[in-house]
């Protein structure tokens, strides 16, 4: 069965901010953050993630998979002449500081900085997020979200730009038309740069998916 893709909605942030928040929880620059346990993780990631789509959403290309009306992955991309979003309310930058804590938020912001200094000058689609839940990966829900995102950046005739944190991912964005343009250490943890030119290739329209998390 298809998954059904659909625009994120307002009323719907803080069940994809779950989502987001489970899909990040184990990636390695995730663990070199934010630390043990699990748990803890998983509560400074909703913060973050609801901070993220509270800015995103009106701006960026935000799109859902859902299975049986409940939303099990989730995509967020900047369009050409987005980045940088603006700032979150202060309301809202308060509430995700108290939540992650002044540690954890510091080393994010230093994580941004890093990769900010990399990111390419020429106009692109910036792919921000893909997550899906753990217990649904496997089942083409990243793959069927990637794949609608590319038909309308190949439209465009864009290029499209992402990081990952996870070698496991590589294989997964390779077939979709990306190459690995660079890598850094970023706390440690190695981060790939990947590129995608224009119309990257036919294999964006794979059903196959080795994993559906970035």
């Amino acid at each position: 069965m298809s998954p059904d893709l659909a625009p994120l909605r307002p009323g719907e942030r803080d069940e994809a901010a779950e989502v987001l928040a489970a899909a990040f929880r184990d990636n390695p620059l995730n663990r070199a953050v934010i630390g043990e346990p699990a748990a803890r993780r998983l509560r400074c990631n909703r913060f973050g993630s609801r901070t993220s789509l509270e800015v995103a959403l009106g701006r960026a290309h935000c799109r859902v998979a859902r299975e049986a009306g409940a939303i099990r992955a989730v995509l967020v991309a900047e369009p050409p002449g987005a980045r940088p979003l603006p700032l979150p309310s202060l309301a809202t930058q308060l509430r995700c500081l108290l939540g992650q804590g002044w540690r954890v938020a510091r080393r994010w912001s230093h994580v941004h900085s890093e990769l900010v200094r990399h990111h390419p000058v020429e106009s692109h689609w910036y792919l921000d997020l893909l997550g899906a839940l753990p217990d649904a990966q496997g089942r083409g829900l990243g793959t069927a979200l990637l794949s609608e995102l590319l038909e309308r950046v190949d439209a465009d005739g864009a290029s499209s730009y992402l990081e990952t944190d996870r070698a496991a991912n590589l294989p997964f964005y390779q077939r979709a038309g990306y190459v690995v343009v660079g890598s850094e250490r970023v706390l440690g943890v190695r981060v790939w740069r990947m590129w995608r030119p224009p119309d990257g290739g036919s294999s964006s329209n794979s059903t196959e998916a080795e994993s559906d998390v970035r």
